[in-house]
């Protein structure tokens, strides 16, 4: 008897929530979520200590969110965060999924382009990412893509990743061209990391840049766009400098709009008749 064929889904979004309320600001991101990528699934994950309010949650907005909740601890901290999502355990919940579109309560979805991306095929897409990080450094040089506060995650490449041992070897940063090594010094203490499923030994990391610099520098296969597509993709950092590179077009979506510009982002949206409160 021939073997019953698969069916895999196409793409979800993850909501992270980590807390109980919502301010306006994340009310918002939320809605705009459902009202332009309403049509796939889309999953609040968080603690197991906050499925009540996920459950009021998503009654309120119809049943049309899903839930996914993990162990509390990895919620307590960043570093339990990034633990998260560097791990076997949480991509394998979502293995029925092609792809996963995380789009945290700072970030907005803009326009309804996730399956246009999700066809580009990429393993990984994110802003792009600063030397500097948080405090950009001037002038202006791109560390690497892969902002993951809104970032498209292709499933079956980090599984691929992460039931594999992997080395990432001190020798690596010779390769890297200009102060690579000075820049990533307060994350990258060690450089030295082994993960394999739920380990990572020695990661001091958070967990974007592992996956957007480390892993595309170790794994061929995993592949990521170039800094002026993934800029078409998400603006993090530097917005105003990335929206005029990006010949004043708006992105697929943003994150942390209103930690690194708020003003500028509603002349950004005024323009493009995009209503943001």
């Amino acid at each position: 008897m021939e073997g019953l064929a698969v069916s895999v889904a196409r793409q979800a979004i993850v909501v992270p929530l980590y807390k109980e309320g919502l301010d306006s600001s994340e009310v918002q991101s939320i809605e705009r979520t459902l009202m332009l990528l309403g049509e796939h699934d889309i999953f609040l994950v968080g603690p197991q200590a906050l499925k009540p309010y996920f459950l009021m949650l998503s009654e309120k907005y119809g049943g049309r969110l899903k839930i996914q909740v993990f162990s509390d601890h990895f919620f307590k901290s960043v570093a339990g965060y990034n633990k998260l999502l560097m791990s076997e355990h949480f991509y394998a919940a979502f293995e029925a999924y092609q792809y996963l579109l995380i789009v945290q309560t700072d970030a907005l979805v803009l326009k309804n382009e996730l399956s246009y991306w999700c066809e580009k095929g990429y393993s990984y897409v994110g802003a792009p990412i600063f030397e500097g990080f948080t405090t950009p450094l001037q002038p202006l040089q791109v560390l690497c893509v892969g902002n993951g506060g809104f970032s498209l995650r292709k499933v079956a490449d980090f599984l691929g990743v992460l039931r594999q041992p992997y080395f990432f070897r001190n020798k690596l940063m010779e390769h890297w061209p200009g102060n690579w090594l000075s820049s990533c010094y307060r994350y990258l203490k060690d450089y030295w990391c082994y993960s394999y499923k739920n380990t990572q030994i020695n990661v001091s990391v958070n967990e974007d840049i592992f996956w957007g610099l480390l892993v595309p520098a170790r794994c061929k296969y995993f592949r990521v766009p170039l800094a002026h597509e993934a800029s078409r993709f998400a603006f993090d950092a530097e917005p105003e400098h990335l929206y005029l590179q990006n010949n004043r077009q708006l992105p697929f979506g943003c994150h942390a709009w209103e930690r690194y510009d708020r003003s500028g982002w509603m002349r950004i949206f005024t323009e493009h008749q995009v209503e943001i409160k």
